[in-house]
């Protein structure tokens, strides 16, 4: 009668310890791929925030040069803005090499030029308007009106677009992260298996192999056993080596990781608005940015575990707001009253949006004192 323990078996746990690596190497080449593809993706959202950020600075520097030139009539302000508006031109290139692959947001992008293309030729109405009829003020008035309001449309498009680059980026960077950490589970564990089988394997052969061949009538010698289990050794160092490799593999993915959430965070905190995340549950804010810090008063750590109920002046309608946010997933360009840490009341305009922070729901928040603005309307 046949032992259990014979060439057949053997054969099949080792195989089976090939086929556990084997599945392994296939998870880790899927995980590289997905972070090759995450690395692409925050490089390109990169580049089209610095974009966005530079085309806003672009119609800034065009619209100063125009007031420059109604204040003081010189022509050389106008060679400013000839300069300014040529760049914006060249910015809208760079940015089409970073086109998106939603039809929505690509769509955003052509209203953006479109707005921006309406704006620079209102300034240059005005600057014809004053070559030909002076800078009395009442003759201005109604094409600086048009400025205005579509200066703030172009503003919060801009916002709004950067928004969901944020908003994206943190979606694809807790894939990412969760893809790392099961990838390295699933090595880990391969490994071990492979170890107890090839450990199971080995001590099989050496202890038990004369019987078992003796048994089936083959004869092994002292020699051959030896030879095989050289073999087997050569090749689980093989393997071993292999499996270093990939760790090293996805240190440096891990590093590249980091990298790119040093990215978001330089993001986050060169915004020129006031970013806070907070949680919509008890209103509590988990993160802010340094202009936040500038506007309201508070230090960051003085903001951060702070309750927004506290700086609202109107509670029950910000709480209804926060409703409205989770309800649609976003609420844009609506106006509220908070309070500074002297207790210095501001006019704040807010986009909010629905995020992920930490693998929970939160909202973020970009927040604008628009005190000045409204008092000098009024």
């Amino acid at each position: 009668m046949k032992t259990l323990i014979n060439k057949e078996s053997i054969t099949v746990i080792f195989v089976l310890g090939i086929l556990v690596l084997i599945s392994s190497a296939i998870v880790v080449y899927m995980n590289f791929r997905d972070q090759a593809e995450y690395q692409d993706y925050a490089t390109i959202s990169y580049n089209r925030t610095v974009l966005l950020n530079n085309i806003y600075s672009g119609l800034t520097e065009a619209e100063s040069l125009r007031r420059a030139y109604f204040t003081s009539g010189e022509k050389q302000y106008l060679a400013g803005f000839n300069s300014a508006a040529s760049s914006i031109d060249s910015l809208f290139i760079r940015f089409m090499q970073y086109p998106y692959d939603n039809l929505l947001q690509q769509g955003t992008v052509d209203t953006l030029k479109s707005l921006t293309s309406v704006r620079i030729q209102i300034l240059r109405d005005g600057i014809a308007l004053q070559n030909t009829r002076g800078t009395n003020p009442k003759i201005h008035a109604n094409n600086n009106e048009k400025g205005r309001v579509v200066q703030s449309d172009i503003r919060n498009l801009i916002n709004r677009m950067k928004t969901e680059e944020l908003e994206a980026l943190d979606k694809k960077n807790e894939m990412a992260s969760k893809g790392y950490w099961f990838t390295f589970y699933t090595i880990l564990g391969a490994t071990i298996i492979s170890c107890i089988i090839f450990i199971f394997v080995f001590g099989v052969l050496k202890n038990k192999a004369s019987s078992v061949f003796e048994s089936e009538g083959y004869e092994i010698t002292r020699e051959e056993l030896e030879q095989i289990v050289r073999e087997r050794t050569s090749e689980i160092s093989q393997i071993n080596k292999k499996l270093y490799q990939k760790i090293d593999q996805l240190e440096l993915t891990e590093n590249a990781l980091k990298q790119s959430e040093q990215y978001y965070r330089m993001l986050f905190e060169q915004a020129h608005d006031a970013i806070i995340i907070f949680s919509p549950d008890d209103e509590k804010v988990l993160d802010v940015n340094q202009r936040a810090c500038e506007i309201y008063g508070f230090t960051r750590d003085e903001f951060i575990g702070l309750s927004l109920k506290t700086i609202s002046k109107n509670v029950p309608q910000a709480q209804e707001n926060i409703k409205t946010t989770l309800k649609t997933g976003y609420y844009n360009n609506f106006q509220t009253v908070h309070y500074k840490k002297d207790y210095t009341e501001m006019l704040i305009e807010v986009n909010a949006s629905v995020v992920s922070y930490n693998g929970k729901p939160a909202i973020l928040s970009l927040n604008r004192d628009i005190t000045d603005r409204v008092l000098k309307v009024i």
